[in-house]
């Protein structure tokens, strides 16, 4: 009989955590446009001269927020737990960050390539967030609210909220300082292939899953 251990779960859920930290960083330090999710954190870091963690964890703040008014009475404690979750996660972000920037280069093949490793690395994280169960992160927090209150697919609800962080961020950095930032070429290279990564590491981190939930022993 399976028995959830939450120990192993939320390490595997920090273990998660800076993985998909260091694919963001990855991508961004590419030079060719940030991720779809960290598109609006990475306008409003430019704008407000904040790093891209701290801007995350800011936005993040926001979206927990969303969630207790979407869900009001049925916003519990545990959606709290999202809290502490983003704040090591942004912390995460500043440090990848920082320990990819011997990276950063001008030679666009090498551009392509550390953005399809950070692709790449950002797939296994996800999927093993995923076998984590621990907790979600609250950009997932608030789409699986909007899905829940508009009964919409999740996946369709998580399309178009990444969209529309793009276009909010556009938009604003357009209006404020007259100029796109933080979106190119490699910020559609991540949307297309993030996903199809995530499917082709779950193959095999699928089989953490009894490490994470750990198991009961029945003793006859």
């Amino acid at each position: 009989m399976k028995k959830k251990n939450p120990v192993r779960r939320y390490a595997g859920f920090c273990v998660a955590s800076f993985i998909m930290a260091m694919g963001i960083a990855l991508v961004t330090n590419a030079n060719l446009g940030t991720t779809p999710i960290t598109s609006l954190p990475f306008a409003l870091g430019a704008i407000f001269s904040l790093s891209l963690g701290a801007a995350t964890f800011l936005l993040n703040i926001l979206l927990v927020a969303a969630q207790k008014l979407l869900l009001w009475k049925e916003f519990s404690v545990l959606h709290l737990l999202q809290l502490p979750a983003v704040l090591m996660f942004s912390v995460f972000i500043d440090l990848c960050m920082w320990l990819t920037r011997p990276l950063i280069t001008d030679v666009y093949p090498l551009q392509i390539l550390l953005c399809l490793v950070g692709c790449a690395v950002l797939g296994l994280g996800v999927s093993l967030e995923i076998v984590s169960d621990a907790t979600v992160l609250p950009g997932e927090g608030v789409v699986i609210a909007i899905a829940y209150r508009t009964r919409k697919i999740f996946g369709n609800i998580k399309v178009l909220f990444d969209l529309s962080l793009v276009a909010v961020a556009a938009g604003l950095a357009f209006a404020v300082l007259h100029t796109v930032v933080g979106l190119r070429e490699g910020t559609v290279i991540v949307a297309v292939l993030t996903g199809f990564c995530v499917r082709f590491f779950s193959r095999w981190t699928r089989h953490l899953t009894p490490f994470f939930h750990g198991r009961k022993l029945i003793r006859h």
